[in-house]
């Protein structure tokens, strides 16, 4: 009896743990609950049987990450969700704009944040699919903003639709910042709405140069629509809750990883 207690006491401490890092290495469950990688792996086995748990390669995540996400949530939530990871993220991504340059900023709460982070730079033209974004680099006095135009998505306030790729086709720039729903590292990056699907690709493909910002809590999250593999992008910003076995997948297909700490 004492030993299933102890079996069940350290499985609900592995449960305990992804509940609150969403996300986690065998070794690391290994050493929080101060067991072997075997018997983690042997708990998480049968804790995904459970369906309390998704397992990974090397890993596990929470299971309510796995669930295919297609439908959206309003951007004043997204802002707040994870917002120090997004603030870490979008400081460092600023690093990456040199003055004078010209890029495409996606819609989404870490492009917005990121976008907050521009204000000292100068002469930028920026190209964007969000009012909010074109709004908060109004404080920008040097910049130049093109909003292009189509339908303006409710929930996500982003411009998509036929008009929009046709409005944003008609440029090109140095650098694409870019969002995502979610990701799974072995194949790729995946958008809640098809619409804004196309508008991310099309920014991609009119840029010298792509920046994925992304943060840990999306990997091993999919959604309705593949929107490209990693192996199109070439530089993601994520922060140090991403696994190592997930940075060198995406290392693997080509792009420069940065990492920041939070």
């Amino acid at each position: 009896m004492a030993q299933r207690d102890t079996i069940k006491a350290r499985r609900k401490k592995i449960l305990a743990y992804l509940e609150e890092q969403g996300r986690a290495d065998v070794s690391e469950l290994a050493q929080f609950v101060g067991s072997t990688d075997a018997t983690v792996r042997r708990d998480l086995f049968y804790l995904e049987n459970k369906k309390q748990l998704i397992r990974t390669h090397g890993g596990a995540v929470r299971h309510e990450q796995k669930k295919p996400i297609w439908q959206t949530s309003p951007i004043a939530g997204r802002l707040e969700k994870n917002k120090e990871r997004k603030m870490s993220i979008g400081e460092f991504a600023a690093t990456l704009i040199k003055d004078d340059e010209s890029i495409m900023v996606d819609g989404g709460s870490t492009t917005q944040i990121f976008s907050s982070y521009l204000k000292n730079h100068h002469n930028l033209l920026v190209v964007t699919n969000s009012p909010g974004i074109a709004e908060i680099l109004l404080n920008n006095e040097t910049a130049r903003i093109i909003q292009i135009g189509g339908e303006l998505i409710r929930d996500t306030y982003q411009i998509a639709g036929v008009d929009a790729e046709k409005h944003l086709g008609r440029y090109y720039v140095d650098k694409s910042i870019i969002s995502v729903s979610g990701a799974d590292p072995h194949y790729g990056c995946y958008s809640a709405i098809p619409t804004e699907a196309s508008i991310k690709r099309t920014m991609i493909e009119h840029s010298r140069e792509s920046i994925l910002l992304i943060d840990s809590s999306k990997f091993e999250r999919k959604a309705l629509c593949f929107t490209f593999p990693f192996s199109e992008i070439d530089i993601v910003v994520t922060d140090s809750g991403i696994s190592r076995h997930d940075a060198e997948l995406i290392m693997q297909q080509g792009a420069i990883l940065h990492i920041v700490d939070v």
